[in-house]
């Protein structure tokens, strides 16, 4: 054994990137996150600026402009539902991969343990090597003494 095996790091360096890939992907759900909560920030503010009632002294509207009032109130609540739909779908997708973070961290700290195992018992096999080695000098220095 002149070096500790190297499949257990390989597989410590794949978990490591997976790892690496999943809390990407969380970070980018953050990301699309804080997006979707200003689009719905914004679409409220509009919606409920939209609705205020028109300033006194301004003329009545017409029912044309009624009309179109009420059409685009409808669109921006469209709108509203459709971001709190996205939201509640990449909340779920955020937690399933928390769910696979725990699961490739837990197989990460498996690999490296699995490293961490292989080079004791790579050291202790040098080590042991080793005091062979020096055992044998030994007898033969003490061989060669006895002779003489």
């Amino acid at each position: 054994m002149n070096a500790p095996r190297a499949c257990w790091s390989v597989l410590a360096k794949k978990a490591q990137e997976q790892v690496s890939l999943i809390q990407g992907q969380l970070a980018q759900g953050r990301v699309r996150a804080q997006a979707l909560q200003a689009s719905r920030d914004r679409l409220q503010s509009l919606y409920s600026d939209y609705l205020k009632p028109p300033e006194t002294g301004s003329a009545s509207q017409g029912m044309q402009e009624t009309l179109n009032q009420r059409q685009f109130s409808t669109q921006l609540l469209t709108l509203l539902l459709r971001v709190d739909q996205d939201m509640a779908q990449l909340t779920g997708a955020m937690a399933e991969s928390r769910r696979e973070l725990a699961m490739a961290e837990r197989e990460r700290l498996k690999m490296q343990s699995l490293v961490d195992a292989e080079a004791l018992a790579f050291r202790a096999h040098t080590r042991h090597r080793e005091q062979q080695q020096m055992d044998a000098m030994g007898v033969m220095q003490f061989n060669r003494e006895a002779r003489g």
